[in-house]
C-alpha cells in the first residue's frame, strides 16, 4: 500500500483547518447509506474508523472492479481506514467498546435488534460515553411493524409511494436511475449528527439520532404527501412532466430530446414568442398556469409538435437565447464533456494501488476559505487493524 493510502488526510494548506478536524467517528455502516454518512464526515476532516465483518462491507463486490476494488465502494468509502472485527465474538465486542469511549460519533445501520445482541445498543453504550453522538440508520425505522424487516432502496421506493409515481403514463411502476432513497439519506443522517454534535456543544450530551430510508423518501416528497394529507390527490405517473405546471417536461426532437422548464407565465410566455406562437399566449385554454394543467394534453402537444420539427442543439441555443430554461437530457459522457461539473470543483482525484489516479464525487458543496485535500482512498478489508 502507498503511505497516502494508510493516514488521515490533512489540510492541503496549513491554515486551512478542517472543519471536523478533531472528531473520530466510528463506521460500522454497510453498502451506501452509512458509508456515505461517514464518508461525509470524514471529507470534512473527521478521523473515520470503518468497522468491518471478516467478510468485510457487502458494498466491496458490487462491479465494477479493478483488482479488488470496486469503484462504487472507492467512491463512497473515501478517507476512511478499517479494522476487521467479528462483533460475534465477546473479545471482539470489547475491542468496540474501547474504540467508542472516547469517539464523537458511531454510524450503524444494521438490521433492528442487532446491535442490542451484540450488546453494543444506545443505553449501553452512552453508559461508557455520554458525549457520544450514536446515529442509527434503517430502512423502514426503529419502530413500528416494519421496523425489522429487511430493506432495500427499491423496496422502499415501492412501499413508500415513490416507485408508484415514477415511470411513463399509463406504464408499470418504474424504480429509479439512482438510489436517491440511500444517499439522500446518507446526507440526513450526516445533518442529524451534525444538529447532534451542535446540541452537544451546548449540553455537554451526546444522543442518539435516527433515520430511515422511509422516512427521507417523506421528506422529499413533502410537497406530493401534502397534497394528499390536505386534498386526497394522488399523484399519477407522468413519465418527465411536471403534476403542477405545464409545459414542463422532456419533449422529443428530430435527434433526441430536450428538457424545457417554464416554472412561470413569464417563461411560459417567452417559449411562446420563441417558436413563433405567440397566439398560445392569448388561447383562452392556456392564459395560466392553472389552466395549462387542466388542458394539459392540448397544451403539451400544441408546443410538442412545433419542437419536433428541431434538431436539439438549434433548439437549445435558440431557446437559451430567448432565456427559457432548458437542457438537454445528457449521459454522463456529455455531461462530463460541457464542463459545467468541472467549474464546480466536485470531482477530486486521489491515487489508489489498483487505479492508479481516480477521480470520483467528493463533497457536494463548498465552504469559504477551505479547501479539501486529495482524498485518501477507500482501504481493503482490516488495512489497519494492527495500527489502530
Amino acid at each position: 500500500m502507498s503511505a497516502s493510502s494508510t493516514s488521515t488526510p490533512e489540510s492541503a494548506h496549513p491554515d486551512n483547518q478542517p472543519p471536523l478536524a478533531g472528531l473520530k467517528v466510528i463506521d460500522c455502516s454497510r453498502v451506501l447509506a452509512g458509508p456515505y454518512c461517514a464518508t461525509l464526515l470524514g471529507l470534512l476532516g473527521a478521523e473515520v474508523i470503518k468497522v468491518e465483518q471478516p467478510s468485510g462491507d457487502e458494498g466491496r463486490v458490487w462491479p465494477p472492479h479493478r483488482g479488488d476494488m470496486g469503484s462504487s465502494f472507492l467512491a463512497l468509502n473515501l478517507n476512511k481506514r478499517s479494522i476487521v472485527l467479528n462483533l460475534k465474538q465477546p473479545a471482539a465486542v470489547e475491542v468496540f467498546k474501547d474504540l467508542v469511549r472516547d469517539a464523537d460519533v458511531l454510524v450503524e445501520n444494521f438490521k433492528t435488534g442487532e446491535m442490542e445482541r451484540f450488546g453494543l445498543d444506545w443505553p449501553v453504550l452512552k453508559q461508557l460515553n455520554s458525549k457520544l453522538i450514536y446515529t442509527s440508520i434503517s430502512a423502514f425505522g426503529r419502530q413500528g411493524p416494519k421496523a425489522k424487516d429487511a430493506g432495500y432502496e427499491a423496496l422502499v421506493q415501492a412501499y413508500s409511494g415513490a416507485m408508484a409515481i415514477t415511470g411513463a403514463p399509463g406504464g408499470e411502476p418504474v424504480r429509479s436511475g439512482v438510489s436517491f432513497l440511500d444517499m439522500s439519506t446518507g446526507v440526513m443522517s450526516a445533518l442529524g449528527t451534525m444538529a447532534a454534535l451542535i446540541r452537544r456543544g451546548v449540553s455537554g450530551q451526546g444522543g442518539k439520532v435516527e433515520t430511515s430510508l422511509l422516512g427521507t423518501s417523506m421528506g422529499l416528497m413533502a410537497n406530493a404527501v401534502a397534497n394528499y394529507l390536505q386534498h386526497g390527490s394522488q399523484p399519477e405517473r407522468m413519465g418527465t412532466a411536471h403534476p403542477q405546471l405545464v409545459p414542463y417536461q422532456a419533449y422529443p426532437t428530430r435527434d433526441g430530446f430536450l428538457f424545457i422548464a417554464t416554472g412561470n407565465q413569464g417563461l411560459w410566455e417567452r417559449l411562446c414568442r420563441a417558436l413563433d406562437q405567440e397566439e398560445l399566449i392569448t388561447d383562452e385554454r392556456f392564459l395560466t398556469n392553472q389552466f395549462r394543467v387542466e388542458h394539459r394534453t392540448e397544451c403539451v402537444n400544441a408546443i410538442g409538435n412545433i419542437l419536433a420539427t428541431y434538431d436539439t442543439q438549434p433548439l437549445q441555443e435558440l431557446l437559451l437565447a430567448a432565456r427559457v430554461p432548458c437542457s438537454p437530457v445528457n449521459d454522463y459522457e456529455a455531461l462530463m464533456a460541457d464542463g459545467q461539473v468541472g467549474e464546480l470543483g466536485v470531482l477530486v482525484t486521489g491515487k489508489d494501488p489498483d487505479y492508479g489516479e481516480f477521480k470520483v464525487p467528493g463533497l457536494p458543496f463548498s465552504i469559504s476559505d477551505y479547501q479539501p485535500a486529495p482524498p485518501v482512498t477507500a482501504p481493503r478489508v482490516g488495512e489497519h487493524t494492527r495500527e489502530v
